[in-house]
C-alpha cells in the first residue's frame, strides 16, 4: 500500500511539473505574440506610404489605337450549305424518315446556321460598340488630363475612392484643384494613434510594458504623418500626370487660444514628381525623406514637429 501511495504522489508531482511547464510555455508564447503585434502595429503606422495604387500611363492611353470593327462571318452557314449541296438521296434514308425529310432538315439547318452567325456577329458588334465608347472616353480623358484640365483631374480623383480607403490615413482627404496642380489635405489621426507604451519580452519570457519616452513617441507620430503625406502624394502621382503635388496634413489638435480642438495644418509638403519617383519607398525613413522636398511645419500647433524641417 505504501508503494502504491508513493507512486501516486510521484505521479501527481510529475503532473504538476508538466502543468507548470505548459503554463510557462504558454506565457512565453503569449508574450511573444503580444510583442509581435505591437511591433507590427508600429510598422504599419510608419509604412503607409509603401502601399500605393497602381500607376496609370495616361500618355500611353491617349495613344491607344481604336478597337477594330468586327466583320460578319458566315462560317456556320457555309458548313451547313456544304452539307446540303453534298446531299444525295439514298435507299438507306428510308430508315431516317426518307430523303425528303432529311433534305428538309438540312435546309432548316442552313437557316439555323445563318441565324447563329447573326447572333455571333451581334454579340461581337455590341462588344465593339462598348469597347469603342470606352476607348473614346479613356482617350479623351487622357488628353484632358495631359492638358491639365481641372474637370478631368477632379473626375479621376472622385473615381479613385481608394485614396481614402485606408483607415490608418485618417478620416478623409479634401482636395483643392487647379490647372496642372492638386493640393491634398488629408485629415490625419491625432497623436492618440501612437501607443503610450513599449513592449518587449524579457529573458525569462515574461512580457514587459514600459512608458514610451516622449522623444520616441513624438518621432513615431512624426513618421506616421510623414508616411501619410508620402502615401497621398504617391497615389496622386500614380493616377494623375502631374509634375507637382501639394500635401497639407491636418490634425484635430487643441487650440491653445480657444481651449477647443479644431482642424489645423501641422505640416505642408511640395512634392515634385521626378524626385518622388526616384525614392526607394520600402527603404526610406518617412520623416528624413521629406527633406528632398519643400516642407513647412506648424511647430506652434503640434509640439511633435517642433524640430521638423525648419
Amino acid at each position: 500500500m505504501r508503494s502504491i501511495a508513493a507512486a501516486a504522489r510521484a505521479a501527481e508531482r510529475d503532473a504538476q511539473r508538466r502543468h507548470k511547464q505548459e503554463q510557462k510555455e504558454q506565457m512565453i508564447a503569449d508574450s511573444g505574440t503580444a510583442v509581435e503585434q505591437w511591433e507590427q502595429y508600429i510598422d504599419d503606422l510608419v509604412s503607409i506610404h509603401t502601399d500605393m495604387v497602381d500607376m496609370i500611363d495616361w500618355s500611353a492611353m491617349r495613344n491607344l489605337p481604336a478597337p477594330i470593327q468586327p466583320v460578319k462571318r458566315n462560317d456556320n452557314q457555309v458548313r451547313a450549305e456544304e452539307k446540303l449541296s453534298g446531299f444525295k438521296p439514298s435507299i438507306f434514308h428510308i430508315f431516317r424518315g426518307g430523303s425528303r425529310k432529311i433534305h428538309s432538315e438540312l435546309q432548316d439547318a442552313v437557316t439555323e446556321a445563318s441565324q447563329k452567325d447573326d447572333q455571333i456577329f451581334q454579340t461581337l458588334i455590341n462588344k465593339y460598340h462598348a469597347d469603342y465608347a470606352e476607348w473614346v472616353d479613356d482617350t479623351e480623358l487622357a488628353k484632358k488630363l495631359l492638358n491639365g484640365e481641372v474637370t478631368a483631374i477632379r473626375q479621376v480623383i472622385e473615381e479613385m475612392q481608394s485614396l481614402t480607403s485606408k483607415a490608418l490615413i485618417g478620416s478623409g482627404i479634401d482636395f483643392s484643384i487647379g490647372e496642372n496642380v492638386v493640393h491634398a489635405q488629408p485629415q490625419v489621426h491625432s497623436d492618440e494613434i501612437i501607443p503610450s507604451f513599449r513592449r518587449k519580452q524579457l529573458s525569462s519570457g515574461r512580457l514587459s510594458e514600459t512608458k514610451m519616452p516622449v522623444g520616441q513617441f513624438n518621432e513615431l507620430y512624426q513618421d506616421y504623418v510623414a508616411s501619410v503625406a508620402l502615401k497621398t502624394a504617391g497615389d496622386l502621382f500614380h493616377i494623375l500626370p502631374l509634375q507637382e503635388i501639394y500635401v497639407t496634413c491636418m490634425a484635430n489638435t487643441l487650440n491653445s487660444e480657444t481651449g477647443h480642438k479644431d482642424w489645423s495644418p501641422i505640416i505642408s509638403v511640395h512634392f515634385v514628381r521626378e524626385t518622388f519617383l526616384k525614392l526607394n519607398l520600402s527603404k526610406i525613413d518617412p520623416s528624413d525623406s521629406l527633406r528632398n522636398f519643400g516642407t513647412i511645419c506648424n511647430s506652434q500647433r503640434q509640439k511633435a514637429f517642433l524640430l521638423f524641417y525648419l
